[in-house]
């Protein structure tokens, strides 16, 4: 092959690689702001019981929400700290120290997250903040986080931690499953059922 041709086409074929890359980085950082999108105007709107910043420190939040770049999210912003909005202020507020009180509980969460997050999506450490905070309350773990449903959650998952999603071979309920994995993992987190088939609450577990 010809010099010049040779390195032309080491060149372009690069250049495609970068290319790819590039797109790559673009589609997986767009899909999570997506995300987080949904997931913030859930919680200013009111429609979820989660503190206000999800979790995350402020400056995280700050950042997270200046990439999100949303206008509803920043009209929104301003409409919560209205005086309108005081009982949902301290509807977060009680949220937040509720959560605080079981810090090591969200430390265990986060922490198995951010072991199986893909560190080459964008904001994947910030959503494993998120889902470990939304995992501490009462609710199933996709409404808790204002998803449309069950299967958003999946795909999310799938997303950030694809190797933690490719363990939940029976389609277990996430929240659940999370637990289930720090129970294996030494934790105190412990099921009482001798297996998940004769367990009452196998109907709880598993969609």
């Amino acid at each position: 092959m010809n010099k010049h041709i040779e390195k032309e086409y080491t060149l372009d074929g690069t250049a495609e690689a970068l290319s790819e890359q590039l797109m790559r980085a673009i589609y997986y950082s767009t899909n999570n702001l997506h995300y987080f999108k949904q997931i913030m105007l859930a919680q200013l709107s009111g429609k979820v019981v989660l503190p206000h910043g999800l979790g995350l420190n402020p400056t995280d939040y700050h950042q997270l929400r200046k990439a999100v770049n949303d206008k509803t999210i920043i009209h929104q912003e301003i409409e919560w700290h209205k005086e309108d909005w005081a009982p949902m202020r301290e509807r977060a507020e009680f949220c937040a120290e509720m959560f605080a009180m079981k810090a090591d509980e969200l430390s265990e969460l986060t922490n198995l997250l951010c072991l199986y997050r893909d560190k080459q999506i964008p904001y994947s450490k910030q959503m494993a903040t998120v889902i470990a905070t939304a995992s501490m309350t009462n609710h199933h773990l996709w409404e808790s986080l204002g998803l449309a449903t069950r299967s958003d959650l999946g795909e999310l998952i799938k997303h950030n931690f694809p190797e933690l999603h490719a363990l939940n071979t029976d389609n277990m309920r996430w929240k659940r499953f999370f637990y289930r994995q720090l129970c294996e993992q030494g934790g105190d987190y412990i099921c009482k059922a001798p297996s998940c088939k004769e367990c009452r609450s196998y109907t709880e577990c598993f969609a």
